[in-house]
């Protein structure tokens, strides 16, 4: 704190001296007419203050790349809100840890994304994040607020902590669809399987020929079924996956397998059901088979955009998963030139020119269980940091950006698709996109979905987007589970990277053969008396606190 104040005091110092400077050359000026200086009007000073650009310090977007100050959109944002935006870069392959370094250091940015909900609690009790009282939001924000309370009422209750506010809740579209199931549909057919299988034998039947009947014709065993994207989907054959993202839970999400559903009427942690130990005997003996790829403990994503499954595309396994519809969409867009599909399904395609990939079903286990991890309805809640909130002018930009994001379409257009008539156009109500070819960090750096805060409308994004959600409607109506949202609770900062360790150690080391399945169940029991019976029962209370019970 000390260093904090001496430099605030060093900049008043300057400030001082700045302002000294200007009286004298203002009195030398004055000698010549023999007139005493005077101080500027008040009004003149509120005049100067309000033609002043509001600084803003901004994480308020997914980071992919630098965003350009001087880029179209930047500027005419500047120039809409009298802003001036200052842009932290967090990389995002490593943003938990890259930012908790800088925020440990004592700097904060003013606007800031939080990936991870169940962080609020800590940030506000480290002195990061400043309650935002529901009625300046209203205020400000009136068509966004409305929007969210009509149909998402329930993303309220992810940015509250001790019944206040402390962010802006986003919302996801595609939260109501599943995460998709991919196949290498000519690998199908060159084992002789004509039907997308969809039952968990006929899943085994698939993987047992694609690991010995040599699908991609290199006369080599180096193929396998499937990797950790799959896995989520095999667990979910028999109840709601133990962990939805391997990969994730690895590098220390906890929100990946700590996760919650109802059982009985309880709010239950998914991790430790006893379906689950089931689940991971059909892993370790298609492990011990030599049907998963080895390697999936380092993941099929091994570089770039988290969707990407380089195992997929370098013809190692024959189905992947955890993306949405639109990274995989193998149909093209004729308002769109030279449309090549979703970016997933183009990667893969400058890899496989003569391969196809073909959507399938979740595997749909021996008591009829299935389905994918469903991604949440609220995305990542935007806040504003006790230090922006220092200056009560930075909030209400904020809210006055979210709520222009959302009550004009062409200006939301400019934010996520860049500069009209460059990077898009309209032809009538139809949005054609220009350069859908742009990477994630080129769209960034062009700032493109840098200073939208996150807002996804869903009546703009369905109107700019009808291709491909009439596609989502056609292939990605399927099975999925929902974890059930339950309110912040402490318990969770307290104990959930503990409980994530001991869930990714158990299922790691019994998929691999390095644990035996029984194992699950002393796996259970320290997982309860580490805290995991704490969380339980007070994710249950504030649930049922929460709907009224």
């Amino acid at each position: 704190m000390r260093k904090k104040t001496n430099r605030i005091a060093g900049t008043t110092l300057t400030l001082a001296l700045a302002v000294g400077l200007l009286a004298g050359c203002g009195g030398n000026g004055d000698k010549e007419t023999g007139k005493a200086s005077e101080s500027p009007s008040a009004s003149a000073k509120t005049s100067e203050e309000a033609a002043k650009p509001i600084a803003m310090e901004w994480l308020g977007y997914d980071s992919y790349g630098q965003p350009n100050p001087d880029s179209a959109v930047i500027k005419a944002v500047e120039q809409k809100f009298n802003a001036k935006f200052d842009f932290w870069y967090i990389d995002s392959q490593k943003w938990e840890d890259n930012l908790n370094v800088r925020l440990a250091a004592g700097e904060m940015p003013d606007v800031l994304k939080i990936t991870n909900r169940q962080n609020l609690p800590k940030y506000v009790n480290q002195g990061i994040l400043a309650p935002i009282p529901l009625e300046t939001i209203e205020k400000h924000a009136p068509t966004y607020v409305k929007f969210l309370n009509e149909n998402y009422p329930e993303v309220w209750d992810g940015v509250k902590y001790n019944g206040e506010i402390y962010a802006i809740p986003m919302t996801n579209l595609n939260g109501t669809y599943p995460t998709v199931v991919i196949w290498r549909q000519d690998w199908l057919e060159k084992v002789g399987i004509s039907k997308v299988p969809q039952t968990i034998e006929e899943y085994e039947e698939a993987f047992v020929k694609f690991r010995n009947d040599d699908p991609d014709g290199d006369n080599k065993k180096d193929t396998y079924g499937l990797s950790d994207f799959a896995l989520p989907n095999i667990l979910g054959a028999f109840g709601y996956p133990g962990i939805t993202d391997f990969k994730g839970a690895a590098k220390g999400d906890a929100s990946k397998s700590v996760q919650f559903t109802m059982k009985d009427g309880n709010v239950v942690l998914t991790s430790i059901q006893p379906e689950m130990k089931e689940a991971l005997s059909v892993l370790q003996r298609w492990y011990k088979a030599g049907l998963i790829d080895p390697e999936f403990i380092t993941s099929e994503n091994t570089t770039g955009y988290w969707a990407d499954s380089q195992a997929f595309y370098n013809s190692k396994i024959g189905i992947t998963g955890m993306s949405m519809f639109y990274h995989w969409r193998n149909e093209m867009n004729p308002d769109i030139a030279d449309d090549t599909g979703g970016g997933q399904y183009k990667a893969f395609k400058e890899s496989n020119p003569n391969g196809e990939a073909v959507f399938g079903v979740p595997a749909v286990g021996p008591n009829g269980a299935s389905g994918t991890p469903t991604w949440d309805t609220a995305s990542h809640p935007i806040a504003i940091t006790t230090k922006a909130m220092e200056d009560p002018a930075k909030l209400e930009l904020l809210l006055q950006m979210i709520e222009a994001a959302c009550t004009d379409y062409e200006y939301y257009l400019m934010l996520t698709n860049g500069e009209k008539g460059v990077d898009w156009k309209l032809e009538g109500d139809k949005f054609i996109n220009l350069t859908a070819s742009d990477t994630l960090a080129e769209a960034n750096v062009k700032g493109k979905n840098v200073l939208n805060a996150k807002v996804s409308y869903d009546p703009f994004l369905k109107q700019r987007d009808q291709f491909d959600y009439a596609f989502a409607d056609e292939h990605a109506k399927i099975s999925g589970y929902n974890a059930v949202y339950v309110p912040n609770v402490e318990a969770f900062s307290k104990y959930s990277n503990t409980l994530n360790k001991l869930t990714v150690d158990a299922y790691f080391k019994i998929i691999t053969g390095e644990a035996e399945v029984d194992s699950f169940d002393d796996y259970v029991a320290k997982f309860r008396a580490n805290g995991g019976d704490e969380l339980e029962q007070a994710a249950n209370e504030a649930y049922k606190q929460m709907v009224g019970q």
